[in-house]
């Protein structure tokens, strides 16, 4: 019964053990995914950035914008700039500060409005810079560049090829660019777990390796567990609770001999039954210690201890009456706890 709890102990042990490992395992990867996937967005929006500062240098640099050959800047204050193109039929451009901006950042926002309309944005352009970003950066992400109004939300412009829609059910991600007050551009990327564990190929082989190391261990342990536990068993004869079995006991003027089942002394030799003899081999081996009484039910009796209760007294008061002869030599019962043998 001992051997079988131990067992069951053992088992417990190794599937906790392997449960939890599995728990912290999954902690850990979920942690390391979200890291990485903040990592890899905020890649591509700088990417995305710096893709659409190229397509704006190729498109037109900025000193054609403001040749005094082609336009003039008649008026240059904090809240108001007049510009003049000297076009076939000249036209004035003039621009409010309405937003409050200070002047610099006000004429610069007048250049890149200028710039939209003297040569618009290329969005194919741009979708190739950004792909080659995307491609240098190891990154194989689908996306899809779009220019939409802000305020109504219509796509003015897309760089999916014609006839050609956006696949469905996917997870997407969006980052963007503002054009001018009106215009945003922004790119809608296809980014799924699969990317983000591609970029996670090293860690995830070392942390399942890891796992399984860890695992294979957690079951050799058991399976030595088990081993010395059925070696103990195995040394341990037949109906006899594993005491020291080659030990002759001497109890007084007794002499026990748990081998032979033979209790001794005053010229009489009493042949002990197989319960006697592992009840008082048990008090023998703990001589002047108690024995808990549980103990003794559960190595002679089993899951029914508890029923024959009764049996062990009955066993017991046996014992006594074996041992009689000599005064110095006492079963004690402690009450609520179990007995002690004194010599």
């Amino acid at each position: 019964m001992i051997s079988n709890k131990k067992h069951i102990r053992s088992l417990l042990f190794a599937v906790v053990s392997g449960i939890s490992l599995l728990a912290l395992q999954s902690v850990w990867m979920y942690n390391s995914y979200i890291l990485e996937y903040q990592q890899i967005m905020n890649n591509i929006n700088d990417a995305f950035r710096q893709a659409y500062q190229k397509e704006q240098t190729y498109r037109i640099p900025v000193v054609d914008i403001v040749n005094p050959g082609a336009i003039t800047i008649q008026s240059c204050g904090t809240e108001e700039i007049i510009i003049v193109r000297k076009c076939p039929e000249a036209d004035t451009i003039v621009y409010n500060n309405i937003s409050g901006h200070s002047i610099e950042s006000f004429i610069n926002h007048v250049f890149l409005d200028l710039r939209e309309q003297i040569v618009p944005l290329n969005i194919y352009c741009l979708a190739d810079l950004f792909a080659g970003m995307l491609y240098d950066m190891e990154m194989p992400v689908a996306f899809v560049i779009e220019r939409f109004d802000k305020t109504t939300g219509e796509v003015l412009e897309t760089s999916l090829l014609p006839g050609k829609k956006q696949p469905e059910k996917i997870h997407k991600n969006v980052i963007s660019s503002e054009i001018s007050d009106k215009e945003t551009i922004r790119a809608v990327l296809q980014l799924t777990p699969e990317n983000v564990f591609m970029r996670m190929r090293g860690m995830l082989v070392f942390s399942i390796c890891l796992t399984i190391i860890v695992l294979l261990g957690i079951v050799l342990l058991y399976r030595c567990q088990c081993v010395r536990q059925n070696g103990e068993n195995a040394l341990q004869p037949a109906g006899q609770p594993f005491h020291l079995q080659n030990r002759v006991f001497n109890i007084g003027q007794y002499h026990f001999d748990p081998n032979k089942n033979e209790l001794s002394g005053y010229g009489e030799c009493i042949q002990l039954n197989k319960k006697e003899n592992s009840i008082l081999q048990a008090l023998c081996a703990k001589q002047g210690n108690v024995v808990e009484r549980n103990l003794l039910l559960d190595e002679n009796w089993g899951s029914l201890g508890m029923v024959y209760s009764r049996s062990l007294d009955t066993y017991l008061a046996t014992l006594r009456k074996y041992l009689k002869k000599d005064s110095s030599v006492q079963i004690v019962t402690i009450k609520g706890v179990g007995y002690k043998l004194v010599c």
